[in-house]
């Protein structure tokens, strides 16, 4: 699947030894989409209408996973063939870089461990472990369905998966109160027999797990997705957030070592783009765009808004769901850039500013508008 055609130097390409092990995600948007219909996002110090942005795409688990749908590999698959034929002219047209979620995939795994642990007396499987093992499962089925939707440009440009391990702070807060969601979903009745921390998600309960803030991607890791995206390959990495690792001094130097947690995909998916010096940070899941008091009879869909205004409005955005997307949003924009929050059935209208919320310093700190 490794095409580097416009590459001059070599990639080695990790392999753990959980299942297929592939690579990871980060991904997007359009240049020409972003036409003299609609006003030109760049990053700061850029000009030139025509040129190519580099966009970092943010692809929620429950995006390529509906909720209640079974979690098997037909029906994430046609959900990413659905998801990738929307983003078709995004990839076509700029530099993009794929990170996605993975909470539904790493929730199963984990249940069929403590299966097997139960069964067998083996010790499942370690969260960071199983992680890496949903990197390279959904990043293969993106893999195919690029390759599909972009034919000879994907032989030309490349499309991989990387492993992507990113440090952690190993006494973050977030180990004493975990709030990211995991796993399928539970009635109450169900939930309160899994014996795992959980809290309500929607109309239903899920699994939560500590979700650390994301500070880096090791180097080495970093080097490779600089070289791929200088050269204009669609590289998908950081998937699920990425790896969570911390670095421990020994007598040998300092080793890298993961730890049990999942790091939500829409930070580093943020850190991944300010990293890169990315344009634009597109965070794609299943929901139209960001709503204040929602449920509520005075709901309302926001569609362009301030970082300044977002902010303001933080108490309507839980954690473990709609604040993270939220608070990285802002961090990216205040960082320079644009970012777009929205469904990924409806991306080609969200680059036409038709659907999903947009946070942008284009219209002053004062702007807000609703649909």
């Amino acid at each position: 699947m490794l095409s580097l055609a416009t590459a001059q130097c070599p990639v080695i390409i990790r392999q753990t030894q959980c299942r297929r092990q592939l690579l990871l995600p980060s991904l997007y948007l359009s240049a020409r989409a972003l036409s003299s219909k609609v006003p030109s996002f760049k990053k700061k110090g850029e000009s030139g209408d025509n040129k190519r942005q580099h966009i970092v795409v943010a692809l929620g688990g429950n995006a390529l996973l509906k909720r209640g749908e079974k979690l098997n590999s037909q029906n994430q698959r046609k959900n990413i063939a659905d998801g990738i034929n929307s983003l078709s002219s995004v990839l076509k047209d700029n530099k993009i870089t794929f990170v996605h979620g993975n909470g539904p995939q790493v929730g199963l795994l984990a249940l069929q461990g403590a299966v097997y642990e139960k069964e067998t007396g083996t010790e499942a499987m370690e969260l960071d472990v199983l992680d890496a093992e949903t990197e390279g499962m959904i990043g293969y089925l993106l893999e195919q369905e690029i390759d599909h939707a972009l034919g000879e440009d994907a032989k030309r440009r490349g499309v991989v998966t990387l492993l992507s391990q990113i440090v952690v702070d190993p006494n973050d807060k977030a180990f004493q109160n975990p709030s990211k969601f995991i796993g399928p979903v539970y009635s109450k009745e169900e939930a309160l027999q899994l014996g795992k921390p959980v809290k309500p998600d929607g109309d239903y309960y899920r699994q939560v797990v500590p979700s650390p803030m994301p500070i880096r991607l090791i180097d080495e890791q970093l080097t490779a997705v600089k070289l791929l995206t200088d050269n204009d390959a669609i590289v998908i990495c950081a998937g699920g957030g990425g790896i969570p690792v911390i670095l421990e001094d020994d007598a040998s130097g300092t080793r890298i070592k993961g730890i049990e947690a999942v790091i939500d995909k829409d930070r580093a998916a943020c850190m991944i783009g300010k990293t890169l010096g990315a344009n634009g940070l597109m965070i794609l899941t299943d929901v139209p765009s960001v709503a204040v008091n929602l449920g509520k009879p005075d709901q309302k869909w926001i569609k362009s808004a301030s970082p300044e205004k977002m902010l303001a409005l933080a108490n309507n955005f839980p954690d473990g769901s709609m604040g993270p997307k939220v608070s990285s949003a802002i961090d990216f924009v205040q960082n320079g850039g644009w970012s777009m929050i929205g469904s990924l059935k409806e991306a080609s209208k969200m680059i036409q500013r038709e659907a999903g919320t947009i946070v942008t310093n284009e219209h002053g700190e004062n702007h807000l508008e609703f649909y």
